[in-house]
């Protein structure tokens, strides 16, 4: 039998029954408890904004990532490649030039940056074209590599590209919405030959 002036303590998983000091230790857990839920919640709430915020940015800028000169010289000599342009790449033939050409480009956007289709365009720009001091009409065969980057908020992208001012292609990509490519192809004139119709390729 026990002793009844022997003190003993129940501890149940390191929880202490009874009174006393345990209270002071109750209340700070409390307080260690709300403490960090208030800055669990702080933090979710950041990340939630910070995600929010990037949504939002503004897309992107495109840019021209080179232009280069593949081929030139006279008109007869120089092999004309076929015009093209997929995954950011132009390939184009400049005739009835100076052998001595060069060209720069331009790229910009002028849709919103909330619009449905999103619209490029690029601007090549050529220059020392004249023919007066060399001994042969000239062909240059030109490279542009250029990024689109998709906004967020486009459901199709356009872009159109031009030399000199002059509409030289029109390429789209879409998910649903017209990208108005087919405006520019239908503003072609057509020329007829032998009863022939033919579109003038852009």
């Amino acid at each position: 039998m026990a002793d009844p002036g022997d003190r003993r303590d129940d501890t149940v998983t390191g929880v202490h029954a009874g009174t006393g000091p345990s209270r002071g230790y109750d209340a700070f857990d409390l307080k260690v408890f709300v403490a960090g839920a208030l800055l669990i919640g702080v933090a979710i709430g950041a990340v939630a904004a910070g995600g929010l915020s990037i949504l939002d940015e503004t897309p992107a800028d495109p840019e021209i990532e080179s232009v280069e000169i593949l081929e030139a010289g006279c008109y007869d000599d120089v092999n004309p490649y076929s015009m093209s342009s997929s995954s950011g790449v132009w390939v184009g033939v400049i005739n009835e030039t100076s052998t001595q050409t060069e060209v720069s480009a331009q790229i910009r956007r002028p849709s919103p940056d909330d619009a449905t289709v999103a619209t490029y365009r690029v601007d090549v720009a050529t220059h020392n074209t004249s023919v007066e001091d060399d001994e042969c009409p000239g062909r240059i065969i030109y490279r542009v590599e250029y990024d689109t980057p998709y906004p967020d908020a486009a459901d199709a992208l356009r872009t159109e590209r031009y030399v000199d001012g002059d509409l030289r292609g029109c390429g789209s990509s879409t998910s649903g919405p017209e990208t108005g490519c087919g405006v520019f192809y239908e503003d072609q004139p057509t020329h007829y030959s032998n009863g022939t119709v033919t579109d003038e390729p852009l």
